[in-house]
């Protein structure tokens, strides 16, 4: 809606902001503090690293860095997206199981990742456990956006590197 609109109408300002809807894939770089990435690097330090559900499941990812470009993307171009919805991942389709298996590694577990149902995980686990596949081709269609970022297995060791570094000591 127009902000001459607005004047014009007496139309509210909040009714009249552009409204977007931003879906992104599971989430990994920088500190990870709260993506699954991050829980798995604190498992493997803490020596039980557990993966729950269905290890064939394939989830579409994003890094933190990318999904901040569709943002920006999008709040540069209101005319073009206004009310549309975005869903922002890389296009690989790794099996999940991959990622946390890399992740203790990164974290110097050399152990086995025990392996537990959906249900033992609580909520979140079993939301997440079925295929999670999606792509940004709206984003890349209209606004020239594709996820750059090294995929979280391609970088693992930069991922832990920076979770690392963003815990608390002491």
């Amino acid at each position: 809606m127009s902000t001459t609109r607005v004047m014009r109408e007496g139309v509210s300002p909040v009714a009249a902001a552009s409204v977007h809807y931003v879906t992104p894939g599971f989430l990994y770089g920088r500190p990870a503090t709260t993506s699954m990435t991050g829980q798995w690097f604190a498992a493997a330090e803490a020596g039980h690293p557990v993966f729950y559900g269905d290890t064939e499941k394939r989830w579409s990812w994003v890094h933190v860095d990318d999904l901040a470009q569709a943002y920006v993307g999008i709040l540069d171009n209101p005319a073009i997206v206004d009310g549309e919805t975005f869903v922002i991942a890389d296009e690989q389709r790794l099996r999940a199981l991959d990622v946390p298996y890399a992740a203790v590694r990164a974290a110097g577990y050399t152990g086995e990742i025990s392996l537990e149902s959906a249900e033992a995980g609580g909520m979140m686990q079993m939301a997440a456990d079925q295929d999670e596949l999606v792509t940004s081709a709206k984003a890349r269609r209209l606004l020239g956006l594709t996820p750059r970022r090294p995929s979280p297995t391609d970088a693992i060791d930069v991922h832990h590197r920076a979770w690392k570094a963003a815990r608390p000591t002491g």
